[in-house]
């Protein structure tokens, strides 16, 4: 059996947060609980599924990266969540220059 390749940029934090997430500016906002995230992503349960590919806006809190600040991204994928609702990863536009867990 091959040894598991990690192939992340970035560490990846486990740790849970509520962020809000905007799919257009028509939709509003509504909260979302991130599982885990990176300077070059996130990974978050939706209620509603995302395609591939589609931009997202991300209001970062203060406590997860140090400073309150939205965010633009790109669903990587999105899959069924065991617990309901949608496991989304997203990519970051534009990796974050720092967060608090580096």
């Amino acid at each position: 059996m091959l040894p598991k390749v990690n192939r992340r940029q970035w560490p990846r934090h486990e740790k849970q947060y509520l962020v809000q997430i905007s799919t257009s500016l028509a939709s509003g906002s509504t909260p979302a609980t991130v599982s885990n995230f990176s300077r070059g992503g996130l990974c978050f349960l939706h209620s509603e599924p995302l395609d591939k590919g589609a931009g997202v806006m991300i209001r970062l809190p203060q406590d997860l990266i140090g400073l309150a600040r939205d965010v633009r991204a790109k669903v990587k994928w999105c899959v069924p969540s065991r617990s309901g609702g949608y496991a989304v990863g997203v990519q970051y536009v534009e990796p974050l220059r720092w967060t608090r867990y580096e």
